[in-house]
């Protein structure tokens, strides 16, 4: 029964930072760092957004694992999947029509997106469940170089934000801001999914995973 629910939370984690990814991009303010790069590759053939991160995504399990120095984590497909199976959905079916034109509103779609997304990719992180390459990257390096999250998050998303700029992807400012906002975003609502982790794990291993 707990796995059932933590198998809920994971979904819905997913769910939700897909969302909230798919309302930066239309917020018309630049799409995320990431995105941008899978964005400006759309441009230019029949692939779409989801599509090209997946592809992205699949690459970057071998990375992790030579990194890492292990296996493969093949599972964490699983998620990567699911990421850009439902962000082609928000894209291409749910928020098609979304297009706002004033500042306000476009201000107001990205506040709710960039939130959206670093609280999804916090709360799925806590469930023992296969973690999306790009967000087991971002744990891996916390790991290795003992720096923050947000801190490895930053450095992560403005690498990215640059080679996205490159390929002529919608970089603008609010690419910008996911680069400086979603690192620390991520580590303040980190600790607020710990009840998450206290389902299968003791605190002080939750606690010390901060």
């Amino acid at each position: 029964m707990v796995y059932l629910l933590l198998a809920l939370i994971y979904t819905a984690g997913l769910l939700v930072s897909s969302l909230g990814l798919a309302l930066i991009i239309k917020s018309n303010l630049g799409a995320g760092p990431g995105d941008s790069i899978a964005v400006g590759l759309s441009y230019h053939t029949p692939v779409t957004v989801g599509t090209f991160m997946i592809i992205a995504f699949a690459i970057l399990v071998i990375v992790n694992a030579i990194v890492e120095k292990k296996r493969p984590q093949y599972e964490s497909l699983i998620p990567s999947i699911i990421r850009g199976r439902t962000l082609d959905i928000f894209l291409y079916g749910s928020l098609e029509n979304v297009n706002p034109e004033t500042w306000y509103m476009q201000a107001l779609i990205f506040t709710v997106g960039i939130i959206a997304t670093a609280v999804g990719i916090s709360f799925y992180l806590r469930t023992p469940f296969p973690r999306i390459p790009l967000d087991h990257f971002m744990m891996v390096m916390n790991t290795k170089t003992k720096q923050s999250k947000g801190v490895v998050r930053n450095l992560m998303e403005g690498a990215m934000a640059l080679t996205g700029y490159l390929l002529g992807g919608p970089v603008g400012v609010g690419t910008v801001l996911v680069v400086f906002l979603l690192g620390p975003l991520i580590q303040w609502s980190f600790p607020l999914a710990r009840p998450v982790a206290f389902l299968w794990t003791d605190p002080k291993k939750a606690r010390d995973a901060e």
